[in-house]
């Protein structure tokens, strides 16, 4: 009987690669610039929970991207309740269902050709790794050659696969991490060091890890505060981010050249809302920090990997990636990697459902 397999994230950090990422998904933006892919940006549907006990919000997002010569579409969806939104909304998953630092996050694909599903997979590693390599290709184009010194700001998942991504496309030779858990920290340093080959060292605050990087990497969990300012940076300097509060007005301001990952959403069409927002709390900015950042002017990076935009063109300039949200199509194109590594190995080990829970006699 055929099956849908169902892959998860040990199996996909088992056979990932970041250098196949940054391959996949930089050749899949190549498809998608010369019309031949195609991404539905990024949505989000938000419902209140008011109680006397706690105030809660759910989350559901979704993003989709396919990628015509893979024969390959995938959808990511990530299910979450925010807590605290009174002081600050960040995604957690539900403690009070007993499923304590447990999180929802799956990538469906389906082929194009038969229109049957594939594959679904957890996204967790997978989410890290595209955002990662995706920061990688920015950083073959706009990075200095000789870039050597990496700081990044953080030190779990993200920063993890930042730290692979950078140095598979530059000659790092010191990684400079600073993260507010210092046991987190120097965790990461130890771990990295010993899988990378080359120094890792902790720091005590965020200047110092700065502090004579060529490349600074912000890899936090920051909705809403900056972590990189101005005053800190340098000329040569590149710099990317993963969320839109990273960075301050005074460093946006330094910035000579900036690349985005993606077009902007229509904002009145990207999310919905059932209930209203508590007093005193501010709805979600659903895009609006990017736009500090960048603007419909602002190449793509996919403009810059086909030579319609510039890479870097002066030693001295500051650029910015801004990863303005990620990109079904990467999803498409990390996929694509992990089902044929997969498949070369007869999905053996693989969790299987049958390919007829999937279908139906009724058309839709």
């Amino acid at each position: 009987m055929a099956s849908v397999y169902f892959i998860h994230n040990d199996a996909v950090q088992r056979v990932l690669r970041l250098n196949e990422c940054i391959e996949a998904i930089e050749d899949a933006y190549r498809e998608w610039d010369a019309g031949r892919a195609a991404i539905r940006a990024k949505t989000n549907l938000y419902v209140y929970n008011l109680s006397e006990e706690e105030t809660t919000r759910y989350n559901f997002a979704s993003m989709e991207g396919g990628v015509q010569k893979l024969g390959l579409v995938a959808i990511r969806m990530r299910s979450d309740l925010q807590y605290n939104i009174l002081d600050r909304a960040r995604e957690t998953n539900p403690r009070r269902a007993g499923r304590e630092s447990k999180f929802c996050g799956l990538v469906f694909f389906f082929d194009t050709r038969s229109g049957l599903p594939l594959a679904i997979i957890n996204d967790g590693y997978l989410q890290h790794a595209r955002v990662a390599a995706c920061a990688g290709i920015a950083a073959k184009y706009l990075a200095r050659t000789d870039a050597s010194t990496l700081c990044l700001l953080g030190s779990q998942w993200m920063a993890r696969t930042h730290a692979l991504a950078f140095c598979a496309v530059r000659p790092i030779k010191l990684i400079q991490v600073y993260s507010p858990n210092r046991e987190h920290r120097e965790e990461f340093c130890r771990e990295m060091e010993a899988k990378l080959g080359v120094q890792v060292r902790p720091k005590e605050n965020v200047e110092e890890a700065v502090k004579g990087a060529d490349i600074v990497a912000c890899c936090t969990n920051s909705h809403r505060k900056a972590v990189l300012h101005g005053e800190w940076l340098v000329d040569g300097m590149f710099i990317s981010n993963v969320l839109g509060a990273e960075l301050d007005d005074a460093a946006l301001s330094r910035i000579d050249y900036t690349v985005r990952n993606q077009p902007f959403r229509n904002l009145q069409q990207a999310f919905a809302v059932a209930g209203a927002h508590p007093e005193g709390v501010e709805p979600a900015s659903e895009g609006r920090l990017w736009l500090k950042q960048a603007d419909d002017q602002t190449p793509l990076l996919s403009h810059v990997i086909v030579g319609k935009a510039k890479g870097r063109t002066d030693e001295k300039q500051i650029t910015f990636f801004s990863n303005n949200e990620g990109t079904g199509v990467q999803f498409a194109a990390v996929g694509s990697v992990i089902i044929s590594r997969l498949e070369k190995t007869g999905f053996a080990g693989l969790d299987k459902i049958p390919l007829d829970w999937f279908l139906q006699d009724i058309p839709d």
